[in-house]
């Protein structure tokens, strides 16, 4: 892999401490391509005002993020349009929204946040950048109850012990940013365009589950139908799951659900998609009847939740798997289902943007 310098645009810490909150969540977030034009105008208006500024020279950069039960290490760079051959998507995409992230690049040319990776043979990222981690960060600021701490690394000979160390690394898992990623299948091989990444390694990335919300009608006999796929009873705390799939219902009932995981080349994700959505609750637009829930929700945010679904039928928590089975079901040439994966901790949109030709 042969990650680059890139010239950064950057807030600094003082306008994180009072607008962490708000930075770019003031646009429609229905409207992807509105919400990045939004998004430049907004950007645009801050460099005019010395808000944010672009970095003098090209960097590489180190940015730590410490939550409440993780501490990643990442290095942020660009990698050239031709170079995306050592990236591998783990999930499918959904069409509509691949359209919207090209015209979004087409028109906008701004990438506000990095496509996160990682790889699972290598030396550690903390191995890798360890003589800078022992330097004052560059930025060091709390953001959404998280500690970021950023370095700038603009020094020749940083930049190439780097990538020199990550050249040996011909294989990245995108964590989060298919659609980001793949928008640049269908771009011709001139464009000027770069892909902003961040790496780390497999070990220092936390893998948790996307769960599953039903809107509209279900089966009426999906009890009769959820027996022939795996047993079932009623619960009345979180922790009775005990790693099973939990169904959440609008007027508080609660299962948990056993999955069998023997049948040959299933994953969790398609047992959960097909047996028990599909089979089980009939859903026949699994498109347009089937939303992701952020996987750092748990099923005591049903009020929420439900609040916000109205149509809603039937929330499902899907119980996480480890990085090991992880990339035992994607190195044995599956893929999982669409926003099936929730990795932390993210990188908030607009610490890291960057800006094209």
């Amino acid at each position: 892999m042969q990650i680059n310098a890139f010239r950064a645009i950057r807030f600094g810490e003082n306008y994180w401490k009072t607008n962490a909150q708000t930075s770019f969540s003031v646009v429609n977030n229905n409207d992807k391509v509105k919400q990045t034009g939004n998004n430049l105008t907004y950007l645009n208006e801050q460099i005019n005002k010395g808000i944010a500024k672009i970095d003098n020279a090209p960097s590489l950069y180190v940015l730590r993020i410490t939550s409440a039960s993780k501490r990643v290490t990442s290095i942020i760079g660009e990698i050239d349009y031709n170079e995306k051959s050592v990236l591998f998507m783990n999930e499918n995409i959904h069409p509509q929204k691949l359209e919207h992230y090209k015209s979004m690049f087409q028109n906008y040319k701004i990438q506000t946040s990095p496509v996160l990776t990682f790889y699972k043979n290598g030396a550690p990222i903390n191995a890798v950048v360890g003589d800078i981690l022992q330097t004052p960060p560059t930025n060091s600021v709390y953001i959404d109850g998280m500690l970021y701490e950023l370095w700038c690394v603009s020094e020749y000979i940083r930049i190439e012990k780097i990538k020199n160390n990550l050249k040996q690394i011909n294989h990245l898992y995108i964590a989060d940013g298919h659609h980001r990623f793949s928008m640049f299948t269908g771009l011709s091989s001139k464009t000027s365009a770069k892909l902003i990444i961040s790496v780390t390694d497999a070990n220092s990335i936390l893998l948790k589950s996307c769960h599953r919300l039903i809107c509209g009608a279900i089966s009426q006999n999906w009890r009769e139908k959820i027996s022939q796929v795996g047993s079932m009873e009623q619960i009345w705390a979180q922790d009775e799951a005990k790693g099973r799939a939990i169904l959440l219902f609008p007027q508080g009932e609660k299962f948990a659900v056993d999955i069998n995981l023997s049948e040959y080349g299933k994953n969790i994700f398609d047992i959960v998609k097909q047996d028990i959505i599909e089979f089980s609750f009939g859903v026949n637009n699994y498109e347009e009847n089937v939303f992701p829930l952020p996987g750092n929700i748990t099923p005591n945010d049903s009020a929420q939740i439900f609040n916000l679904y109205r149509n809603a039928s039937v929330a499902i928590f899907v119980p996480s798997i480890n990085i090991v089975d992880f990339l035992d079901v994607i190195d044995n040439g599956h893929k999982l289902p669409a926003t099936s994966t929730w990795f932390e901790p993210k990188i908030v949109d607009g610490f890291i943007v960057r800006k094209f030709a």
